[in-house]
């Protein structure tokens, strides 16, 4: 089985060679408040397709249905705004065509963690509690993960 099948993060191994496997990855990227939104149906999603609300967010997953990609700019956009990881329910953050992989170097390289293939057809937009926790796989550079989103109540929110 490949470790990128299905939900799964991938490590900074995966695009730059001296990246850390899944094994070595800290783990509070992948673990708390998060922001879903809803960006159907763009294609590709540069810096000024960014609602302003979501770049603050410092997890957030974006809903495509499986078929919008970032680009390297908005990629860059959401690190300089302390990013700690991108999200989304397409199978890459990267176009299908993008050999090179841009956007997955332009996050991975400034510390934003990646988690893809995400199941967010029956998530309404809005503020949650993620845990999509990876496998601690030694040499691997992705795991599988079961992501998990609690809604987070309007009165109590603070996106840290």
């Amino acid at each position: 089985m490949s470790s990128h099948l299905g939900t799964h993060i991938d490590a900074p191994l995966h695009v730059l060679p001296d990246g850390v496997p899944t094994g070595e990855l800290a783990l509070h990227p992948f673990v708390g408040p998060a922001r879903v939104v809803d960006l159907s149906g763009r294609g590709e999603i540069g810096p000024d397709s960014l609602p302003p609300r979501s770049v603050a967010a410092r997890r957030i997953l974006f809903r495509t249905r499986g078929r919008a990609f970032l680009s390297p700019l908005a990629a860059v956009r959401l690190a300089e705004r302390g990013a700690l990881l991108v999200g989304t329910d397409a199978m890459s953050v990267d176009p299908a065509d993008a050999e090179d992989l841009p956007v997955h170097r332009t996050l991975l390289s400034r510390g934003v963690m990646l988690l893809e293939n995400l199941d967010l057809a029956g998530v309404p937009p809005g503020d949650y509690d993620l845990i999509a926790l990876p496998i601690r796989f030694r040499d691997l550079d992705a795991s599988p993960v079961r992501a998990v989103l609690i809604k987070r109540e309007a009165k109590n929110i603070r996106i840290k």
